[in-house]
């Protein structure tokens, strides 16, 4: 006589393989976030070395934001300065100090600030478009870049300028987190950050700030 499962133990047996799978799935996902978040960090570090490479040669901090018409978005100008100069050509550079290139980024790590990847070597030729260029986060959003030297150098208090947060000692007069370099968070995973004032603060975000 032949033995055979009973339907009872099938649905134990289904039961069992759903239980690890949703364990396992688990445990990937969350895997796969760390390893997300490390990999932002690991690309702020590899941004704050080459900006402050480039400004040891040029003098100043790559521009902030992207090309018109959202210029405090994103951070098209420092791609294009650390990758190309701001001429946007290595054999002619807009200053003779420039020594770069000063970071090598992969182009599937490049989009524009929608975050539509883009191929550079193909689709844009010229330098004011390579400024749309954007260096992405592991999710797919620009990395937000603002230098943070001089007197206010891109206007930012009259743009929706980043502040410190209440209660810190110097908020009532420093503007960045920063203020004697520059600041450049993720949005994290959920792709928001929070309003004005605390903007790379929030729980998921990634960023410089130094606290």
């Amino acid at each position: 006589m032949k033995k055979a499962f009973t339907l009872m133990e099938l649905l134990v047996v289904v039961l069992i393989l759903g239980l690890l799978a949703t364990i396992a799935v688990g445990v990937y996902t969350s895997q796969v976030e760390r390893a997300r978040y490390a990999a932002a960090r690991t690309t702020i570090a590899a941004i704050e070395l080459a900006a402050n490479r480039y400004q040891l040669d040029i003098g100043e901090f790559p521009p902030s934001g992207s090309d018109n018409p959202q210029v405090f978005q994103g951070n098209g100008w420092l791609y294009l300065a650390l990758t190309r100069s701001l001429s946007g050509d290595t054999s002619s550079p807009a200053s003779a100090r420039w020594q770069g290139p000063y970071i090598d980024v992969k182009k599937l790590n490049l989009g524009l600030l929608d975050g539509t990847p883009i191929d550079e070597a193909t689709s844009l030729t010229v330098a004011i478009d390579m400024a749309d260029i954007n260096i992405l986060d592991p999710w797919g959003t620009p990395y937000f870049y603002r230098r943070c030297c001089g007197p206010d150098p891109d206007n930012y208090t009259l743009n929706g300028g980043t502040r410190l947060p209440p209660g810190n000692p110097f908020a009532a007069t420093d503007v960045f987190f920063n203020p004697t370099t520059f600041q450049i968070y993720s949005k994290g995973r959920n792709g928001t950050t929070l309003p004005v004032g605390q903007e790379g603060l929030e729980e998921d975000d990634v960023n410089n700030f130094g606290f």
